[in-house]
């Protein structure tokens, strides 16, 4: 099934999380792996690009600051250029900038622009940048990177809003950080692993940072690539594994990982009643309480699911509840073995499935099960994966609606259902789940770059983000202070699927309905 919304919309710009659309997906190689206000002018030193830059002694310089060798703006139309200090340790010699370029220091630099004008001194809550990597910073822009899947075997579903969602977020007026707009590079990562390795090199060196958009292994691969670790840029993602990314001082996760949803979902369970089934006729594995196994666990089989599975077995033992633990292999074209799986899974009498997999995994298992005839099943697991509109449209399908008010999955935003006001004056009414959630997102960058605007460096970003503590709007609070600095999640919510109930700009029935009235917290 498509969307309504036209393929020319996928062209348009993003910024994450969607960070948050499909967040699963198996490959082989996955294991491998500031403020200027408006109208102000860059410092001196030299610039190249595709206009002149002003001209200075020195090595490159900053924002009327220091640098060692960052990217920076070139000259700007009509403005002074100062006397900033260069990593060389000259003064520059002051000129009236040409119309800027593309800057560059050993990378491709951000663009330049911007009049005239005087520089507040550093430190302030619109400081001047200095002491760091400026890359993506100009006098009136930030420029951020975004990959995410629109290409390739096995993408998760070809809806239109994905890249052009969040977008819409910046736009809006006052939706700027110290006067600067922010403007966002897309890049298709083509769903694998050396697909994201690529395009996150590639943004490296230009964007001043880059968030993922989709897909656990690729997030993985691009928050470990070489150029990402080794230029410092910031990487963000909504919570998938922590495989790797634990001890990276530039990764950040912007809500639960899989591994800390664990206890949620089953307190979900709990409160809708699905948490202690009739066994199945399948004994328990791989550690868990003895006897027949009242949950399928059901996940992808790669070490990047390993957070997934740890999280709902620890739970699931702390509880004394039996579980059958099944890694799948989400290689190739795997249509027939997902519903044959899905079909023994229904012979085999489970009555509740966690499931962490590919969104395409998800829905051929669960038609299969269906199809099988024999019962009826409870579907739980963590978020980002499942919660958009094609999702929902293809398991009712699949299922002729048998799965409707049956499957349950957390989420970092509530449903479509609690969608704010300005957000739909945003989209002028014409909206999905997807903007939504990337609405949501949004904000939460937003304050991160905010509250670094006193000097928005990538390490001063990394170090600011660390201890940030971003209240509660569409997402639930977000805490890296007080939870190591980097894993900031406090929450989700929990949405249920809908088969009678059709989204808005939607043709086809199937949507996700807000559970509760508010989020499960973590703490």
């Amino acid at each position: 099934m498509t969307s309504t919304r036209t393929s020319a919309r996928l062209l348009t710009a993003a910024v994450v999380l969607s960070a948050l659309t499909a967040a699963c997906g198996l490959k082989t190689e996955a294991t491998d792996s500031l403020k200027a206000p408006a109208g102000s002018v860059p410092g001196a030193g030299t610039s190249t690009g595709n206009g002149a830059g002003s001209t200075g002694t020195g090595t490159t310089g900053v924002v009327g600051g220091t640098t060692p060798g960052g990217t920076v703006a070139g000259g700007t139309p009509g403005g002074v250029v100062g006397g900033g200090t260069t990593s060389g340790g000259t003064t520059g010699t002051g000129s009236t900038g040409s119309t800027g370029g593309t800057g560059s220091t050993g990378g491709t630099g951000s663009t330049g622009g911007g009049g005239g004008g005087t520089q507040p001194a550093a430190g302030g809550p619109c400081g001047v940048p200095t002491g760091g990597t400026t890359t993506g910073i100009t006098s009136s822009t930030i420029n951020l990177g975004l990959h995410a899947p629109l290409t390739g075997t096995g993408t998760p579903f070809p809806n239109s809003s994905f890249q052009a969602g969040a977008g819409t977020f910046w736009a809006q007026p006052g939706h700027t950080v110290c006067g600067r707009n922010v403007h966002v590079e897309f890049k298709d990562d083509t769903y694998t692993p050396s697909g994201a390795r690529n395009v996150c090199s590639q943004m490296a060196k230009r964007d001043f940072l880059v968030v993922g958009g989709g897909g656990t292994d690729q997030i993985q691969a691009c928050a470990t690539q070489p150029d990402i670790q080794h230029l410092g840029v910031p990487y963000l993602s909504a919570g998938v594994t922590d495989n790797g990314l634990t001890g990276l001082s530039n990764y950040f996760a912007v809500s639960l990982t899989y591994a800390q949803q664990g206890a949620l979902v089953l307190r979900n369970a709990q409160q809708q009643g699905i948490a202690n089934p009739t066994a199945s006729n399948v004994d328990s594995n791989n550690g868990s309480p003895p006897g027949k196994a009242k949950w399928a666990i059901v996940t992808g089989g790669s070490d990047n699911f390993a957070g997934a599975r740890n999280g709902i077995e620890a739970a699931l033992k702390a509880a004394g509840i039996p579980y059958h633990d099944y890694p799948v292999d989400q290689n190739g074209n795997y249509q027939a073995a997902a519903t044959q799986f899905g079909n023994q899974l229904a012979l085999n009498g489970f009555k509740t499935v966690f499931v962490d997999a590919a969104p395409g995994y998800f829905v051929f298992m669960s038609g299969g099960f269906y199809g099988a005839h024999v019962g009826a099943a409870n579907w739980v697991g963590p978020g980002v994966t499942y919660t958009e509109v094609t999702v929902a449209q293809y398991i009712c399908s699949g299922s002729k609606n048998a799965i409707s008010g049956h499957a349950y999955f957390l989420a970092p935003a509530p449903g479509i259902d609690h969608a704010t006001a300005d957000f739909k004056k945003a989209y002028k009414n014409s909206y999905d789940d997807i903007e939504w959630a990337l609405w949501g997102l949004s904000e939460t960058l937003w304050s991160l770059l905010k509250d670094a605007s006193a000097n928005l460096t990538r390490q001063n970003f990394i170090a600011s983000s660390e201890h940030a503590v971003i209240p509660g709007a569409v997402y639930p609070p977000v805490d890296f202070r007080n939870n190591g600095g980097h894993f900031g999640g406090t929450g989700a919510w929990v949405q249920r699927v809908n088969c009678s109930k059709t989204e808005p700009n939607q043709k086809q029935p199937g949507a996700w309905d807000t559970v509760g009235s508010n989020y499960l917290s973590a703490y």
